[in-house]
């Protein structure tokens, strides 16, 4: 059984002629868990709120079984949806797997006032849409709709709080993908200095990865040099997440270095669903 929605917290109905006569007084549990919220939406529907089952790190089918009185009266399975953490500029190794009977997977980060920008990458036979919500159980706002495949990406302005982000699979077969998250530099996974004759210290670029974080990242091999960081671009891409490092010793002023990363001509990449940051 697929419901809509599937992760802890969220208000679900279920709908069975067993329940027929049967909405009041009754035990839903899921996963062995015992389900709040439980209520009569009609004569054979009832609402509830999906609760938290531990040790779930992916989309997973759970028993669920509705007991009145102590006894079973209608059992089956239920698709179960984990709501996992993201930090933000922060790599992650959690690829998740694209099912086409099952087709949304859930997150949270904890968001700043700021542009973020939102990548997910590593699906080259499937379409997938972003969106994401402020409360449990709030109306989805979009982030990307029916893009592309094989990346999607787009940058948002947020507001600080807990903010929740859906990934729907929308066409294409099967696949899996990683969803990248920042609203300032990332932290690399690797890094790699851009230079010219003369240039020692005129770009470079950290990539956000799937992790590990890397010590040695543009800070670290630029330190020789000691530079004056003039900004930063965190750009999305087919790869997911990198920030360009601007330096202004490599003729990149601030003002330079912003033109560059949101307008077209200057070398960047996607520019329209950049951020830039003046540091």
């Amino acid at each position: 059984m697929i419901l809509e929605w599937g992760y802890p917290g969220s208000q679900n109905q279920f709908q069975a002629s067993e329940l027929v006569g049967n909405t009041s007084g009754i035990t839903l549990k899921i996963g062995g868990i015992t389900a709040t919220g439980v209520s009569e939406i009609s004569s054979d529907t009832i609402q509830f709120t999906m609760p938290t089952i531990p040790g779930i790190t992916e989309n997973q089918a759970v028993s669920f079984v509705v007991e009145k009185e102590g006894s079973s009266m209608y059992s089956s399975q239920v698709r179960y949806r984990p709501l996992l953490s993201l930090t933000p500029n922060q790599p992650n190794s959690q690829f998740r797997i694209i099912d086409g009977r099952d087709n949304k997977s859930f997150f949270q980060i904890t968001a700043t006032t700021a542009n973020h920008v939102f990548n997910t990458f590593g699906h080259n036979l499937s379409d997938l849409d972003i969106h994401y919500f402020t409360t449990l159980n709030g109306t989805p706002i979009p982030i990307t709709e029916k893009r592309r495949t094989g990346a999607d990406f787009n940058k948002v302005s947020l507001t600080a709080g807990t903010v929740y982000v859906m990934v729907k699979h929308i066409s294409g077969l099967g696949d899996q993908y990683n969803l990248q998250i920042a609203n300032s530099g990332v932290q690399a996974s690797s890094s790699a200095k851009l230079t010219y004759a003369g240039w020692a210290f005129n770009l470079c670029y950290d990539t956000m990865g799937t992790g590990p974080i890397t010590a040695n990242n543009c800070d670290a091999q630029m330190a020789v040099h000691s530079p004056t960081r003039s900004g930063r671009c965190t750009y999305p891409g087919d790869q997911g997440l990198n920030t360009r490092n601007y330096y202004a010793e490599g003729g990149f002023s601030t003002s330079y270095s912003e033109d560059t990363c949101l307008n077209p001509g200057g070398g960047s990449q996607n520019e329209a669903e950049s951020i830039f940051i003046p540091n």
